[in-house]
């Protein structure tokens, strides 16, 4: 299959067939003066006061709209009782067997053998089905058909359980294994099944404000992708699933979720979909599990419990272990288990990283793979329990598993390190990545076995070869496939398949689609073959390199240190050089961190402290471009024990302190890639048409 093969034609197929949900009604309501109706007004309905009707059932009505009182005649079809808001059914009357007891009401839900009504002046009632007349309860009895066959057709949202407090249990919380050796762990490789294809399906819009906030690889024989539509305007549109088939080239399965549900994670095994609702300013945070398959008609809701959200957490992370256990990154340092079945919380995980970049689990969900500073750990997801700890030089800022699960990488600032975490004794592989280092969070995956892809905070995709030792390409998302904002999970690589979402337009119609291709794409293999990493290197062994070292009282002791750097690499140190090699030291701006306090049976409270940074600088600059960079700075550790009379201001502010060792133990490499390449040789857009190179 052609790794420019168009997603749109496919979504001439769909365009049509998805129409937009519409108000039902039962014949046209009849309103008197005075009755509390909603009009429907630029999109949406809006309280408003009966003022006067006409023979035609037209309503003349009073609302408020931009700071003011509005009057204006409406159609009956726009015009429904306030109590109408929210109901499965509209305003009809309602009768005993007898006759003798009548009321006017909408139909708010059906719980059992009950139903609960609304009536035009907003009181509810609770009524028996087997209180009501024969007609209706035909009526209820057609609209369970019907609510049933919406909810499996995903046209009607499925409500979640009641929602529960789960206990503390007696969690512990897991901390980095000062001391502990490195130890082989056994291979936790990608399932077989997540098989992914090439190919794309698209459909229509329900509305113009549908976004696609995930796509998540399933894989399996039909190559299921799960695409996730949301819509954060109207909240008619509840989150909807669509779960794709790319074997068959359609759309297989819709259900559809209540509005402002996030999902977070799907597992195909346990057939268990993840969601989180709430989470904003003031918002209590909840998590659902819900059991859930493109094969079958209903979702079922399986628990509702309260999650923990801390101060710093941001975009929401959670993934599903197993039937039972959930693991929540609750802020940006902290990783809850919760036990869904025991209801409690399981274990808990403390990050030791500055930046905390986010953790990544295993192919068959049984590590935790931790990035932190100046280590990766590798934890067992049953348990919480650190089953090896791998040194790293500095703060890592990505993580990834092979796919055989044999091979880990670890990002750094300016390298790469390559553990095989199957072989204690074997040795570990560096590689100078200056093209793709950074010592802030990003994210990583492997393509194939001797290439990662890594983001960068432009949004684009970057393809290092770790043969060649250089970035290979670029790949940059264009407008069509670009995240919207809020997005939880946009893209993923699975299979050696860039799985992402985009919009797609044909004349008037719009759409959305998910797909799959194939990865590297075109050109970029002959490029891989063709290119001389030697004839990209602006500085290498007998470059001239001037040494600028702008650090107070610590001049000396750096200058001595960059001196022997300089001897090591080969270069040749000239006061009158266009490249130069500049050390600096700074304080930064003063941060406010927050540490919780307590726990092992004590009670939990939370203190702030302050700290002002030491930054150590390194750029080695050519004709004033920086062609190379690094450093390091003080941070607040991820964790304090305070002894009697120590105050945790105290502990904090003894991390804070120059550090013009850093300049003896940074490595410079002795070759250095000219930062026009630093990115690739080439470029390739990402669009909803595929692969496109430029």
């Amino acid at each position: 299959m052609n790794a420019v093969r168009s997603l749109l034609p496919i979504c001439a197929l769909v365009i049509g067939l998805l129409a937009a949900g519409t108000r039902e009604a039962s014949g046209a309501n009849t309103y008197k003066e005075g009755d509390l109706i909603e009009v429907n007004f630029l999109g949406k309905w809006w309280p408003a006061t009966v003022v006067a009707t006409n023979a035609r059932g037209d309503v003349m009505a009073e609302y408020e709209f931009a700071g003011g009182n509005q009057r204006k005649a409406f159609a009956n079809a726009a015009v429904r009782y306030q109590c109408e808001s929210g109901a499965i059914a509209p305003v009809r009357t309602w009768s005993d067997p007898s006759g003798t007891f009548k009321t006017k009401a909408a139909l708010l839900k059906i719980e059992g053998e009950a139903i609960v009504i609304r009536k035009p002046d907003m009181k509810e009632l609770t009524i028996q089905v087997a209180n009501l007349s024969t007609s209706d309860q035909s009526f209820v009895k057609s609209l369970q058909k019907k609510v049933a066959d919406d909810i499996s057709s995903g046209k009607k949202w499925v409500e979640p359980p009641p929602l529960e407090t789960f206990a503390a249990g007696d969690a512990f919380s897991s901390t980095p294994a000062f001391g502990a050796q490195t130890t082989a762990i056994t291979p936790d490789p990608l399932p077989a099944y997540l098989k992914i294809k090439q190919g794309g399906v698209a459909w229509a819009l329900d509305n113009f404000h549908d976004r696609i906030s995930a796509v998540i690889p399933l894989g399996g024989t039909d190559s299921w992708i799960l695409g996730v539509v949301t819509n954060g305007f109207e909240k008619e549109f509840g989150t909807r699933l669509y779960w794709v088939s790319l074997a068959k080239q359609k759309v297989q399965q819709r259900h559809m979720l209540p509005p402002g549900e996030v999902v977070l994670d799907y597992h195909p095994k346990a057939k268990r979909l993840l969601t989180q609702s709430g989470g904003g300013v003031g918002e209590e945070t909840a998590y659902t599990l819900w059991g859930a398959s493109p094969v079958e008609k209903e979702l079922k809701p399986i628990v509702k419990w309260r999650a923990e959200k801390g101060p710093s957490a941001t975009t929401p992370w959670a993934r599903i272990i197993d039937e039972k256990l959930v693991l929540q990154r609750a802020d940006k340092q902290k990783y809850i288990a919760w036990d869904t079945e025991r209801k409690q919380i399981a274990y808990r995980v403390s990050q030791e990283s500055f930046f905390a970049p986010s953790a990544i689990i295993s192919g068959g969900r049984k590590y935790l793979v931790l990035p932190e500073d100046e280590r990766v750990r590798i934890i067992d997801t049953t348990n919480g329990q650190t089953l090896t700890s791998l040194p790293a030089a500095a703060s890592v800022s990505s993580v990834a598993l092979s796919e055989d699960g044999t091979k880990l990488a670890a990002l750094e600032r300016y390298s790469l390190r390559i553990w095989d975490v199957t072989n204690p004794a074997a040795a570990e592989e560096r590689i100078a990545a200056e093209a793709i280092g950074t010592p802030f969070s990003t994210t990583m995956t492997w393509v194939g076995t001797d290439r990662l892809m890594t983001s960068d905070f432009h949004g684009s995709l970057v393809l290092f070869s770790l043969k060649r030792r250089l970035a290979l390409w670029t790949y940059e998302l264009d407008m069509d496939a670009r995240p919207e904002h809020g997005a939880t999970r946009t893209h993923e690589i699975v299979d050696r398949h860039l799985v992402y979402a985009a919009s797609v337009r044909q004349g008037a119609n719009h759409g959305l689609a998910v797909g799959a291709v194939q990865l590297p794409g075109p050109k970029v293999d002959e490029a891989d073959n063709a290119v001389d990493p030697a004839s990209l290197l602006i500085v290498k062994p007998g470059t001239a390199v001037k040494l600028d070292v702008q650090c107070g009282e610590h001049d000396a002791q750096v200058r001595t240190a960059l001196e022997a750097e300089i001897q090591k690499n080969g270069w040749v140190r000239d006061d009158n050089a266009t490249t130069v090699l500049t050390a600096s030291m700074k304080q930064g701006e003063s941060q406010t961190v927050t540490y919780r306090l307590g726990g092992f049976g004590r009670p939990v409270s939370e203190e702030s402290v302050t700290i002002t940074p030491y930054i150590s600088s390194l750029n080695l600059t050519v004709d004033q471009t920086v062609a190379w960079s690094s450093g390091t700075r003080t941070g607040a550790p991820g964790m304090v024990s305070l002894r009697e009379g120590q105050t945790l201001q105290g502990e904090v502010e003894r991390w804070q302190k120059p550090n013009p060792g850093f300049f003896a133990t940074v490595d410079i490499p002795d070759s250095i890639f000219d930062p026009a390449k630093r990115k690739g040789m080439g470029t390739t857009s990402v669009t909803n048409r595929g692969l496109i190179p430029k």
